[in-house]
């Protein structure tokens, strides 16, 4: 992932809604092409969670009309049976939520480590194909990707706040695993992501909330029509695993028509706060060495001189096309 390019150098100074704006234009021009890998691993998702789920979810079935009945009662009258019941219930509930994440997770870090760095590629205007891109994702460093960000996340997940902590410190790592100048990824995610944390976050968060609107959107409509939750078709003598998945995918179909919404937003975040992070190190290492120890093309080096942010105050030694401190642009000639 070279620096080199005059769009991506361009982009380091833009403001957060740009980036996200800039992420959704990436979304559009490329769902077609992202569609295809990203919504097959969602689809094989449904398949693998719903033929390991389904027994567990016919227990929870099972036992729920008895559990509303203790429930009800009096809590200090627990019998150790009804004790037992209500803890085999709450392990079947917590196995399920567990599994659904482990399984969503892992299939869903999957294909965006394999278009990471094709929309890298294709953001910065750098010639690109799909099919290369997939093969050279699939390399030694792959497994860890989906270790990290996968079943690691899964396992934080269940606990909510470790899970958003391990995305928001590590979650470039689906780029910079498989890039060509980095040897050393899961510290260079971590220099990336450093100090942006609730911008990444807030991305998360962005993602999240448009597929929770328009999925309840989509739900409060077709659930008028289709009875998604039949028991009949749990019930091992009467369970049909086609009609299970078949239903689980028309109730998905929000999550999967915008399952690559989330790596374009990350790429548009990326590049950003890529390119702001190495100038910032290039200004670092300038100020040490001296302000003529070398030749650079986008800003200027004046011995003795200097600039303040009109927008913050922040003195700068050397002019930048951003303020290092409030990222406002400084792209105007010092007279």
């Amino acid at each position: 992932m070279s620096d080199d390019n005059p769009k991506l150098n361009s982009y380091s100074s833009k403001r957060f809604s740009v980036i996200i704006a800039e992420g959704f234009y990436l979304f559009g021009k490329n769902w077609l092409t992202l569609i295809l890998p990203i919504g097959l691993f969602f689809i094989v998702s449904l398949i693998i969670k719903n033929l390991v789920i389904v027994e567990l979810e016919w227990q929870v079935i099972t036992m729920t009309p008895t559990i509303g009945v203790i429930l009800e009662g009096d809590p200090t009258l627990l019998t150790p049976a009804e004790f037992q019941l209500l803890f085999r219930f709450l392990f079947f509930g917590l196995s399920i939520i567990f599994l659904e994440s482990l399984i969503s997770t892992v299939f869903t870090v999957i294909p965006l480590c394999l278009v990471s760095n094709y929309l890298y590629n294709k953001f910065i205007g750098k010639e690109t194909s799909l099919i290369s891109e997939l093969k050279r994702a699939l390399n030694g460093r792959f497994f860890l990707v989906l270790l990290l960000l996968g079943v690691v996340f899964s396992v934080g997940w269940v606990l909510f706040i470790p899970g958003i902590i391990l995305f928001g410190f590590y979650i470039f790592y689906l780029f910079t695993y498989h890039s060509e100048d980095s040897e050393h990824p899961i510290k260079d995610a971590r220099r990336v992501a450093k100090g942006e944390f609730w911008k990444i976050i807030g991305l998360f968060i962005l993602y999240n909330l448009i597929i929770i609107i328009c999925d309840t959107i989509y739900r409060s409509i077709i659930e008028n029509f289709v009875d998604f939750f039949d028991p009949f078709f749990y019930n091992p003598l009467t369970r049909d695993y086609g009609v299970i998945i078949l239903y689980d995918f028309i109730q998905s179909i929000v999550p999967f028509l915008f399952s690559p919404l989330l790596i374009c937003l990350l790429t548009s975040l990326y590049v950003n706060l890529k390119k702001k992070k190495d100038q910032s190190s290039l200004y670092k290492s300038s100020y040490q060495e001296g302000p003529q120890s070398y030749k650079a093309t986008h800003y200027e080096a004046v011995s003795g001189s200097g600039i303040y942010c009109p927008f913050c105050g922040n003195f700068m030694r050397t002019k930048f096309d951003f303020c290092l401190h409030c990222g406002e642009s400084l792209n105007f000639e010092i007279e």
